[in-house]
C-alpha cells in the first residue's frame, strides 16, 4: 500500500510539474519566439501545432491528476465515507483540499474554453486576417485565458503545498 501511495504521489507531482512547466515555457519562450521574423506569416500555424500538442497532453495530465489525486487520498488512509461527510471538509486539510479542487474545476472550464474555442479560433484568424479587429480580440481572449490558467495552476500548487505543510 505504501509503494502504491508513493508511486501515485510521484505521478501526481510529475503531472503537475509537466502541466505548469509547459504553461511557463509557453509564456516565457514560445510566445516571445513568435515575434521572430521567421514566423511572420506562420504564427497561426505555429500556435495551432503547438497548441494541439500541448492541449492533448494537458487533458491526459488532467485525467492523471484526478486519478492520482483520488488514489493519494485513499492510500493515505482516507475513506470514501470520510470524504462524503461535511466534517471532513471543514477541517484544515479538507478545507485546503476543497479550495484546491474548486480551483482545479475552474482550470478545467478555462482550459476547455481556451483549448476548444478561443485558442483555435485565434490561431485560425492570425494567418487568414492578421490585422482584423476580430483577430486581435480573439488573440487577446486566448492570451488572457492562458494567463488565467497559469495563475490558477499556481494557486493549486500553493494549496497543494498547504495540504502537506499546513
Amino acid at each position: 500500500m505504501i509503494t502504491m501511495y508513493y508511486l501515485s504521489v510521484f505521478i501526481h507531482i510529475t503531472s503537475a510539474i509537466f502541466w505548469i512547466g509547459g504553461m511557463l515555457f509557453t509564456a516565457g519562450v514560445l510566445v516571445p519566439a513568435t515575434r521572430h521574423e521567421l514566423l511572420k506569416n506562420k504564427k497561426g500555424e505555429f500556435f495551432t501545432l503547438v497548441g494541439k500538442k500541448f492541449s492533448r497532453i494537458s487533458w491526459v495530465l488532467f485525467i492523471a491528476l484526478i486519478v492520482t489525486g483520488i488514489t493519494n487520498l485513499l492510500t493515505r488512509g482516507y475513506t470514501i465515507e470520510q470524504l462524503l461527510t461535511g466534517s471532513f471538509w471543514i477541517e484544515v486539510f479538507g478545507g485546503y483540499l476543497f479550495i484546491k479542487l474548486l480551483v482545479f474545476g475552474l482550470v478545467l472550464i478555462v482550459s476547455g474554453i481556451h483549448d476548444f474555442y478561443a485558442g483555435p479560433k485565434a490561431a485560425e484568424l492570425m494567418d487568414e486576417q492578421p490585422d482584423h479587429s476580430q483577430t486581435k480580440q480573439m488573440r487577446k481572449i486566448s492570451s488572457w485565458l492562458g494567463r488565467l490558467n497559469l495563475i490558477l495552476g499556481l494557486v493549486i500548487l500553493y494549496y497543494a503545498m498547504r495540504l502537506l505543510r499546513g
